[in-house]
């Protein structure tokens, strides 16, 4: 089993859906790097269960423990342990999951997998549970890029077949919505979408857009790390993920040669490029283009329906009706799980790409640092009076 993913940069999960706590581990940052726990704090609350009524109402506050890792409020060079405890487990709900499997759930395979003594409730430790810790450990990443001036843009672009052209102008912009589509007219649409398929006790599907903004050019390997290899990589370790794609992605294969190359020019400081529909990467290497991808997130199959399914035991046919407390759309709370994990892929790569004016960028000196979180803050002075 794995529970582990990065290179430079190391994050590991552990935990459970309806165990005491999840949490996960961020190693490799080096010491003295600012933690801000109001930020964390922030981009937990954005996936936190029950933010509206149109998302599970698991009542879980999400406050995160960090508990090494720091000195005060920066890194001390050892690993960053968040813990967050769960306080609204329900393990009873999923008692039936031992002999009947969910259809389109991961209960069928932990169960080959693992066998009698797996953790079937809620999921166990393949529930979307899980992502809070990666929301945890990912913030710390999302703040370390801002800081450096790269930005990771996302927004819900489409919920079912209601979809939205207008693209998010900063990282947490598409947050003023109830869906995190960035349009009005677009949200309200989907809202009565989301009500009108929970009413039928059903869920629906969606898909998520992000733009990395302010990276250089030259991140990156060929081959097996290549941008696409990395990010692709974390993305899919985010339960729901069932595609993405890169630029213009699908649309490449019906485009001739004259219209999917992305002509170079040079704007007086940087190479460019006038369209992107390579997605910002070329050779598996960043041009310096927007790090452009979108994901498409499955409906949850944990719906109000009876379904059928097959006893494990009697390998006779049964059915199952869900209990417990479900998305209707995984796709809203999605968002800021695959912004934190684009995050950590990315600083990932930056640090791993051997060039010291990057790890410079990424990781200036104390005094540099400071100024540019004073900078961040809005004002001449840090958080607070030991600075």
């Amino acid at each position: 089993m794995s529970f582990s993913i990065g290179s430079r940069l190391r994050l590991t999960v552990f935990g459970a859906s309806h165990g005491q706590l999840v949490g996960s581990t961020l190693e490799g940052l080096p010491a003295g790097i600012r933690i801000a726990s109001d930020e964390v704090s922030e981009w937990m609350d954005r996936r936190r269960p029950s933010v509206s009524d149109i998302t599970t109402q698991r009542k879980e506050d999400d406050s995160v423990s960090i508990v090494s890792g720091l000195v005060g409020d920066r890194t001390d060079g050892s690993p960053l342990t968040f813990i967050i405890y769960n306080r609204d487990a329900m393990p009873s709900h999923y008692d039936e999951l031992k002999e009947r499997p969910r259809p389109g759930h991961a209960d069928l395979t932990m169960f080959l997998k693992y066998g009698e003594y797996r953790n079937y409730s809620g999921g166990g430790f393949l529930s979307g549970r899980m992502t809070a810790p990666l929301v945890a450990a990912g913030s710390v990443c999302l703040s370390i890029l801002g800081e450096a001036g790269v930005d990771v843009n996302g927004w819900v672009q489409s919920i079912g077949d209601i979809q939205s052209l207008k693209e998010a102008d900063s990282p947490v912009s598409a947050y003023s919505t109830k869906t995190r589509i960035p349009d009005t007219g677009k949200d309200a649409e989907a809202v009565e979408l989301i009500k009108k398929i929970m009413s039928e006790g059903d869920s629906i599907g969606g898909s998520i857009r992000i733009s990395i903004r302010g990276l250089p050019g030259g991140i990156g390997e060929p081959f097996f790390d290549s941008v696409e290899s990395v990010i692709s990589h974390a993305i899919f370790s985010i339960p729901a993920v069932k595609a993405i794609e890169f630029g213009a992605g699908f649309r490449l294969g019906s485009m001739k040669g004259s219209e999917a190359l992305d002509t170079i020019f040079y704007d007086g400081q940087n190479f460019r490029t006038r369209s992107n529909n390579n997605g910002g990467i070329l050779g598996g290497i960043t041009n310096g283009m927007p790090v452009d991808f979108r994901v498409a997130i499955k409906p949850t199959s944990s719906i109000r329906k009876e379904l059928d399914t097959v006893n494990l035991v009697s390998k006779e046919k049964d059915t199952i009706r869900v209990r417990g407390r479900h998305d209707p759309c995984i796709a809203i709370r999605a968002l800021p799980v695959v912004q934190c994990m684009s995050a950590f892929s990315i600083l990932d790569l930056m640090m791993s790409s051997g060039k010291s004016q990057i790890i410079q960028q990424i990781f200036p000196s104390g005094q540099e640092r400071q100024i540019k979180h004073d900078e961040r803050q809005g004002n001449g002075k840090g958080n607070n009076g030991n600075d």
